[in-house]
């Protein structure tokens, strides 16, 4: 089973605590209107889930081992490798051509939705593996809490801060990203999968080039580029390939022994049990050169664009 809180990453652990000590000291304040406020949250949540379930059931698909049966397997060991202990439900749903994957949590259950042109996009080109990235990193929200009720409920103060909840809520989907990645166990089809979803085109996702598409952020107009960011829920699409990329890098230098075949789960359905990437390449082979900026205290080595970590020794860069 995987120790999903050692790929936390750092930014979530901070806006976390943050968020935390700002939302523990408001709540004391207004402790005499707490239940005034929580009482009615709870309730309009109980009735959203149920409005939601019966949307679900009557009007989704749910996956189950009669009902996709390869994409259920994907989703139990999956489950099985983060450690939960109750699997919960998938479903697959019309997007109306839009591309997404949402994690769920209402009072009354926990739901992963498969948009059906994401699930569609991976499985024309057999890439059984960035689907199992997608459903990871789904999976991952629930394991890690981040769509937690109680959670949610207590950070709902310090979320109100500005641009607070936004970096938070940046920094979960990175550290779901990273979960992901170790679960397909291929760094390659984790970034085809996170380009899979700005691309749109089953035919061009065939020969999408990650070194090309990593480099474009050299592009962003810095200021611009932070404006945009500081605004949205996810990082942009060409930080999160580099954030996965440094961190594989990092995991290769500091267990150098670990492969994806031998000590981890399969996570392929029976007919794709000879699928090669999945099962001959290491979890960290995958690592494009890019451009370098930052140059190692250490040992004075240069590193990758946003390297947080040297792919020489392995110490800290800073921020």
């Amino acid at each position: 089973m995987l120790n999903v809180d050692t790929l936390r990453h750092d930014k979530e652990k901070t806006y976390l605590y943050l968020g935390y000590g700002i939302s523990g000291l408001l709540w004391l304040i207004l402790i005499w209107f707490a239940w005034a406020v929580l009482i009615p949250m709870m309730l309009v949540s109980w009735i959203v889930g149920l409005y939601l379930k019966a949307q679900l059931f009557g009007n989704a698909v749910k996956v189950g081992r009669d009902q996709f049966p390869e994409i259920h397997r994907i989703i139990e060991e999956t489950a099985k490798a983060l450690g939960l202990t109750s699997v919960p439900d998938v479903f697959i749903v019309n997007g109306q051509g839009a591309l997404n994957a949402l994690a769920i949590r209402v009072l009354s259950g926990r739901y992963v939705l498969l948009y059906g042109d994401l699930v569609d996009l991976c499985l024309d080109r057999n890439a059984w593996g960035e689907l199992t990235m997608i459903i990871g990193h789904e999976l991952a929200h629930h394991r890690l809490g981040h769509i937690s009720i109680w959670r949610t409920l207590f950070l709902s103060p310090a979320m109100a801060v500005p641009f607070l909840g936004g970096a938070y809520s940046r920094a979960c989907e990175l550290s779901a990203d990273r979960v992901g990645m170790v679960l397909t166990k291929n760094t390659g089809d984790a970034c085809n999968a996170l380009i899979s979803l700005c691309l749109g085109s089953r035919v061009l996702a065939r020969d999408t080039n990650i070194s090309a598409f990593e480099k474009q952020e050299l592009q962003v107009p810095p200021f611009f580029g932070f404006l945009n960011e500081i605004y949205s829920t996810h990082p942009r699409m060409t930080k999160r390939i580099l954030e996965l990329k440094q961190y594989a890098k990092y995991m290769q230098y500091q267990h150098p022994q670990q492969q994806t075949s031998g000590n981890g789960i399969s996570l392929l359905p029976p007919t794709q049990a000879s699928y090669p990437l999945m099962e001959t390449t290491s979890l960290l082979l995958e690592s494009a050169a890019t451009s370098t900026e930052a140059l190692c205290p250490k040992c004075h080595q240069r590193c990758t664009l946003l390297a947080r970590f040297c792919t020489s020794c392995g110490s800290p860069l800073g921020s």
